[in-house]
């Protein structure tokens, strides 16, 4: 699993260095298998395995004393790095339709000084939570590393309306099956300031009290296939990344028995596993790397655990 995650606060200071309360003892927090896209004062991070094409992000150089001017996009996304920039300018000046307006399914972040902007699609093909936190705003595009955050508890009637309704998305409304953490509307944007948030469309919606002028059916079905066409061009175009897979079993083999072809293929042999009561009663031994999806619990570490005091918050695995 991979997400990201974020957040925004009040206090400049309180990002990659900053502590999280006093209830943690000073202690700041960090996600867990992460790498840093920009820190201080309100940071973001990747979680998980994403592949470096995956991850871009686009800086706008601004005149002296202006804010800084940031667009990170993660994800398969078939805009160029120019194209990525004259979104980022568009958006600086609050046009945010032109973030979403690319080929391929990805997640635009846009940080312009202490304004940060976090934009969900059309369709909520890639949702975006988010949920208050210190003081302050912490967003991500997993419900589960915020409700690991923020220690959760389920929230009953949501999976009671998600049983009762499951084909009727108004009945969940911004809900999540965690208490606490809420999901943005597709076609919507979160915009953090200072750690207050707001929730807007960037999305034009048409009254239903005035007709708006019918469609051409022959040109709306080649916008249509056109848009299909580039998102799929895009998708193909991306590197790809073959896993590594084992040679193939060669089956029996004439004098060899099940252990001695294990052993060929350098599998161990079942007479290895620990056998004594002793063994059997052990503990397991945690997960490696720490933060596996298995191990929500490992999501998030202090600065004090991981042996440096450069790490705020907590972190997801």
């Amino acid at each position: 699993m991979r997400w990201l995650v974020g957040w925004s606060s009040i206090a400049a200071s309180f990002g990659t260095v900053g502590a999280v309360g006093a209830s943690d003892e000073g202690r700041t927090m960090h996600p867990v298998g992460s790498q840093l896209l920009w820190g201080d004062p309100d940071p973001l991070w990747a979680v998980g395995d994403w592949r470096p094409d995956e991850i871009r992000t686009i800086r706008v150089d601004t005149a002296e004393g202006a804010p800084t001017a940031r667009l990170a996009v993660l994800g398969c996304c078939g805009a160029t790095d120019e194209q990525l920039r004259v979104g980022l300018l568009a958006a600086r000046g609050g046009a945010l339709r032109h973030l979403t307006a690319w080929t391929g399914s990805y997640t635009a972040v846009v940080q312009i000084g202490r304004r940060i902007t976090v934009v969900g699609d059309l369709a909520g093909a890639r949702p975006v939570f988010y949920t208050p936190w210190a003081g302050g705003t912490a967003y991500a595009t997993a419900a589960l590393p915020l409700a690991d955050l923020i220690e959760a508890q389920l929230d009953i009637g949501h999976l009671a309306a998600l049983l009762a309704c499951p084909e009727s998305p108004e009945a969940l409304r911004d809900g999540t099956p965690y208490a606490g953490v809420k999901r943005i509307p597709p076609g919507h944007a979160l915009i953090l300031r200072e750690g207050s948030r707001e929730i807007t469309g960037y999305e034009a919606v048409a009254s239903l009290a005035v007709a708006a002028p019918e469609l051409d059916p022959v040109s709306a079905v080649d916008g249509v296939r056109d848009a299909l066409v580039e998102a799929v061009r895009a998708r193909l175009l991306a590197p790809r990344h073959a896993p590594e897979t084992l040679p193939p079993d060669p089956g029996p083999v004439p004098g060899m028995g099940p252990a001695e072809r294990r052993a060929a293929r350098g599998h161990p042999s079942p007479a290895s596993a620990p056998t004594s009561p002793e063994a059997a009663r052990r503990p397991p031994s945690p997960c490696s790397p720490p933060g596996c999806p298995a191990c929500p619990a490992r999501s998030w570490a202090t600065a004090r655990e991981r042996g440096s005091g450069s790490s705020p918050s907590r972190s997801t695995t």
